[in-house]
C-alpha cells in the first residue's frame, strides 16, 4: 500500500469518528439542558383593569383598578415577589400588598407562603398563609389560604384557580374564593397579543347578589421576550390584591345587634286586669 493511500484512508477514518461525535454532543445538550430557576430574573408586571359591579346595597356602578408586581430571584431555587393595588368600586376603596417567598421548579410546582394587608373600604384585613401551584403541562392548579383577621375578629380564608392554556398565550381559569363567611366564584381570560402585552377579561358573582364584569391590561416588563404560560410560570404569581375585590365585612345588624346608635327597644306586656299601672291609675 502506497504512502499516499495509507494517509486518505487516516483522514476517512478520522472525518468518520469526528462526524460520529458531533450529533452525540448535541444529543447531549438537548438531553441536559440548564435547570430552570424559581424566577427567571428581576421582573414585573402592571395592570389596568376597569369595568361594572353591584350588590344588593347599591345599585351599580363603576369599577377602577390599578396593580402592581415585582419580582425578584433568590439564588435559583427561591423567589420573592411584592404586590401592591388598588380598588375602587361601590363606594368602597379597597387597598394594600402582599409578599409572596416561594420555591419553584418551572416544570411541575410552587410552593411557599404569602401575607399580606389590605383595607377594605375601611375594614382593615390582616391575610398569611401557605400559597401552592402544580403544573399539569397545558393545566395549572393555583391555591392561597389560611389565616384572615378581620375588625370583627378571625376566621379561614382559601383562594382556589384551575388553569387551562390552550395555546401558549391563552388562559381560561375559573376560581373560587371563601373570605370568613362570604363566598364568590369566578371566571377569567387573559391573552398576550403583543409581547409583553396581555388583555383580559374577568366575571365574578358571589353574597349579598354581588355581580362584576371587568376587562384589563397588563404589561410585563423585565426578563427576555416569553410566551404567557412561561410568564406565569417563571416570572410572577398571582397579584393577591385583586382576590379582594367585592369583598365587605359583613354587617353587625346581620347578628341582631345594634350598630352604634346605643338605643334599644323594650316591649312591655300588660299586666293582670285591675293591677296599679305604671302612674298608679287602674290598669
Amino acid at each position: 500500500m502506497s504512502f499516499k493511500t495509507s494517509l486518505l484512508s487516516a483522514s476517512s477514518a478520522l472525518t468518520i469518528a469526528l462526524m460520529n461525535q458531533i450529533p452525540a454532543a448535541q444529543a447531549a445538550d438537548v438531553v441536559a439542558p440548564d435547570p430552570l430557576c424559581a424566577v427567571s430574573g428581576v421582573n414585573g408586571k402592571i395592570e389596568a383593569i376597569g369595568g361594572y359591579s353591584e350588590n344588593d346595597d347599591e345599585g351599580g356602578d363603576a369599577l377602577i383598578s390599578g396593580l402592581g408586581s415585582l419580582s425578584l430571584p433568590l439564588g435559583c431555587t427561591f423567589g420573592l415577589q411584592a404586590d401592591i393595588g388598588v380598588i375602587d368600586e361601590l363606594d368602597r376603596t379597597t387597598y394594600g400588598g402582599a409578599v409572596h417567598l416561594f420555591a419553584r421548579d418551572p416544570e411541575s410546582y410552587l410552593l411557599g407562603v404569602t401575607g399580606g394587608y389590605f383595607d377594605a373600604g375601611g375594614t382593615d384585613i390582616w391575610a398569611v398563609g401557605p400559597e401552592a401551584e402544580f403544573y399539569f403541562g397545558q393545566f395549572s392548579l393555583e391555591a392561597w389560604g389560611g389565616y384572615v383577621d378581620f375588625d370583627s375578629g378571625s376566621d379561614g380564608f382559601v383562594f382556589v384557580d384551575a388553569a387551562f392554556y390552550p395555546t401558549d398565550d391563552l388562559r381560561l381559569s375559573v376560581g373560587g374564593t371563601i373570605i370568613g363567611d362570604q363566598e364568590f366564584v369566578r371566571g377569567e381570560l387573559e391573552y398576550q397579543f403583543a409581547d409583553p402585552m396581555t388583555f383580559s377579561l374577568g366575571a365574578k358573582v358571589g353574597e349579598d347578589d354581588y355581580v362584576s364584569v371587568t376587562g384589563g391590561l397588563s404589561f410585563y416588563f423585565g426578563g427576555e421576550s416569553k410566551s404567557l404560560i412561561r410568564r406565569h410560570r417563571e416570572d410572577d404569581p398571582r397579584n393577591r390584591v385583586l382576590d379582594f375585590q367585592g369583598f365587605k365585612e359583613a354587617s353587625d345588624s346581620s347578628s341582631g345587634t345594634s350598630t352604634g346608635t346605643g338605643t334599644s327597644t323594650v316591649t312591655s306586656t300588660p299586666g293582670p286586669t285591675g293591677a296599679p299601672g305604671p302612674t298608679g291609675a287602674p290598669g
